[in-house]
């Protein structure tokens, strides 16, 4: 016969934390129920109300304690569970060591058991520190009032009325069946108020409450007494020990900001009628069951998102001329372009005389920011300490100071909502044994409208069985099937008869969820939100990002001159003599309405006419000198031609060096993609989650 594997040994200053935890709470007696809330339950309890409450468990050594030390010094949390295996390893275990050859010799990996202190044990009210266990002051740490007087914790005795058994074939419950009647013990936390208080004193705490503990797992060496130091130094081979070697798993865990309103564990002796076929077992048959539902909710996480802000910033443009008119290159050399005086001759054939190129430059940016909002809401897993420990010590049972964890590090599970149910009175949770091992099974749905109808749930869509009214539904942080006292959600207590007279709902699915949601409350379904600001999975602490993203921005712009000529006539003194004439060449600039802008008189001709008359357009009778006929400086230089810019043609990018042209456009028109910090995995939500048969059996190694 293999027996239960695991004893669990509690220490006096574990017994007595309890002890003082518990002589420590304020009791109230049970308020006067009506007639019809105790219609459908009888039975007689206790109501527990903790006030000014917070527990933690220290080490033994420093007699009584002062609060102020107690809460002052973290280094003594050190009381501990040690949860330890008893019995040999069993031969299948041990021959299920990895076996490897090295140098000809066949080698067994060594095969141990787990010991594990559970150290440090800590619950109090919640703060802003998601790596701290307990706060250092008595009004920081202290749950003000765990419930009220009027919704206490309860620890009761009753009798459900109209629950079916197994049986398809038995005779339909009535109130007065006696073969109908279930009776149960429950422990109740205090009911989950549809509007969570913000007072103290009326309970507000019991919505923000932390738990944390320290764990050391070890690979226990089986054939090693409790007070060999070797005890946990359990050698790579069987046999072998190895003083340096990790044998040992250190875990810290802290649920920050977090609830426990609404839970509510049910013992009952179960109804008959099951049989061993289609799918049943007569285990079920009047034994020990259980039903609980479980939550430990943060709260409405719809709103629980990233900050994203995404700015923009056109940048100014700098110009910068590349080529000014004034000079040419010839092999690389650069040569005058002429127009420095009015002796000199313009070079009007060289094209960097005739185009002067600016390039216009812009840089411009987005910058897109992920600020994570408050983040104290979490479930934190973690192993990495701020310094090294000695591998096979426990401050559980070595003593010396409690270890101090790396704030960032681990799996960090923001805003989770676990609503579990287990088993009703309708599936109950089995406990028993097959006469070898212990088994654990949550029984299986039967064929039977008067069991599966208070189970199942019908969907949107769903239209198969109209007729049939399934009072099943999902438990989340929202709703938890329907309650019998006004301002709470339920908790899968018997209902009074006026609310299963009407419509009602049990609560028989689960949900969990992880990080921002969406909910859909005309159809009660949790889903995960998944935009880029969701929060959920971390792996590591989760901390704000910034993305910043450039353009560059080329444009070459032109102004384009080009030679123009004109023939200069003039007299050569008698009246009907023949007219002279020279060409007279300008500088003629791109106007900005697509032509060219005229040209000046050459500046050294004279107008005066010192003929009897002027014909065929002469103005003179001396024949000007060729330095008169040159153009005027000031049509030479750029700033006075009112010439316009225009894009480059291929010539003056040419002269520019080819660059590539990217033009600015007149607004920003980039935009910085969101940077998610690589650690964050998102939200996560299982919703609607219905056991319809779960069966574990235990076998001992």
């Amino acid at each position: 016969m293999t027996i239960l594997n695991y004893t669990v040994n509690f220490k006096k200053t574990v017994l007595s934390s309890f002890i003082g935890l518990s002589i420590c709470q304020s009791c109230f007696a049970l308020e006067a129920l009506s007639d019809d809330h105790l219609s459908e339950t009888t039975g007689e309890g206790i109501a527990i109300l903790p006030q000014d409450a917070y527990m933690v468990f220290r080490g033994s050594g420093n007699g009584n304690e002062t609060a102020g030390a107690l809460l002052a010094d973290r280094s003594n949390d050190i009381g501990n569970i040690h949860f330890l295996p008893v019995g040999p390893l069993s031969q299948t275990a041990l021959n299920g060591g990895v076996k490897w050859t090295s140098g000809g010799v066949t080698k067994t990996h060594s095969v141990g058991k787990a010991d594990l202190y559970l150290y440090g044990l800590a619950l109090s009210k919640a703060d802003s520190d998601p790596n701290s266990r307990l706060a250092s002051t008595a009004a920081a740490a202290k749950i003000t009032s765990w419930g009220t007087a009027e919704n206490p914790w309860l620890l009761k005795v009753g009798t459900q009325n109209n629950v079916p058994n197994f049986d398809p074939k038995a005779a339909a419950c009535t109130s007065t069946s006696a073969n109908c009647q279930v009776p149960f013990l429950a422990l109740e936390a205090p009911l989950y108020d549809k509007v969570v208080p913000t007072d103290p004193a009326k309970g507000a705490d019991a919505y923000h409450l932390k738990l944390a503990t320290w764990a050391d797992a070890f690979v226990l060496d089986q054939s090693k007494s409790p007070t060999d130091p070797n005890l946990y130094a359990l050698g790579e081979t069987a046999g072998s020990s190895d003083a340096n070697r990790a044998n040992r798993l250190r875990i810290q865990l802290i649920w920050n900001d977090f609830s426990m309103n609404g839970s509510r564990i049910q013992l009952f002796q179960t109804l008959g009628g099951a049989s061993n076929s289609n799918g049943m077992s007569t285990f079920y048959n009047n034994t020990l069951g259980m039903s609980g539902v479980l939550r430990f909710n943060t709260g409405d996480s719809s709103n629980v998102k990233a900050t994203i802000k995404t700015t923009q910033n056109k940048g100014a443009s700098t110009e910068t001329m590349v080529n000014d008119g004034s000079t040419y290159k010839v092999n690389g050399v650069a040569t005058s372009c002429g127009n420095s005086g009015q002796s000199s001759a313009p070079a009007y054939g060289q094209a960097g005389c005739q185009y002067q190129v600016k390039k216009i430059t812009r840089t411009d940016t987005s910058t897109s920011t992920w600020t994570a909002p408050s983040l104290t809401k979490v479930l934190r897993l973690s192993t990495r300490e701020t310094s090294d420990t000695p591998l096979l010590t426990s401050p559980a049972f070595s003593g010396g100071t409690a270890p101090t964890f790396d704030p960032n590090e681990g799996l960090f599970l923001y805003n989770t909502n676990v609503n579990l149910v287990l088993g009703s009175t309708y599936q109950p949770l089995t406990l028993g044994s097959d006469g070898k091992n212990f088994t654990i099974e949550l029984a299986r749905i039967p064929n039977k409208p008067e069991v599966y109808t208070q189970i199942y749930t019908r969907y949107a869509g769903d239209t198969g069985d109209s007729g049939v009214v399934y009072r099943g539904s999902t438990c989340n942080v929202y709703q938890c099937g329907t309650s019998g006292i006004a301002g709470y959600q339920g908790n899968n207590a018997p209902l009074p008869t006026s609310a299963t007279s009407g419509t009602y709902y049990n609560a028989t699915h689960s949900s969990i969820s992880i990080g921002s949601t969406n909910y859909d409350s005309t159809n009660n379904i949790l889903t995960a939100y998944s935009g880029p600001d969701a929060i959920g999975v971390s792996f590591g602490a989760l901390t704000s990002t910034t993305n910043t993203v450039t353009a560059n921005y080329l444009d070459l712009q032109q102004r384009y001159r080009t030679q123009r000529d004109r023939t200069w006539y003039w007299n050569c003194g008698s009246f009907w003599g023949a007219c002279s004439s020279k060409v007279v060449s300008d500088w003629v600039y791109q106007s900005d309405t697509g032509g060219t802008l005229s040209t000046l008189d050459p500046v050294n001709v004279s107008t005066a006419c010192n003929g009897t008359t002027s014909i065929g357009g002469c103005k003179g009778d001396t024949p000007p000198a060729d330095s008169a006929l040159l153009p005027s400086v000031t049509n030479r230089t750029w700033n006075s031609s009112n010439a316009i810019w225009t894009s480059a043609n291929s010539t003056a990018q040419s002269l520019a060096g080819n660059p590539t042209i990217n033009a600015a456009p007149s607004n920003v028109t980039i935009s910085a993609p969101v940077n998610m910090p690589s650690n964050n995995f998102g939200s996560a939500v299982i919703d609607g989650l219905l056991i319809q048969h779960m069966k574990i059996t235990t076998k001992g190694l």
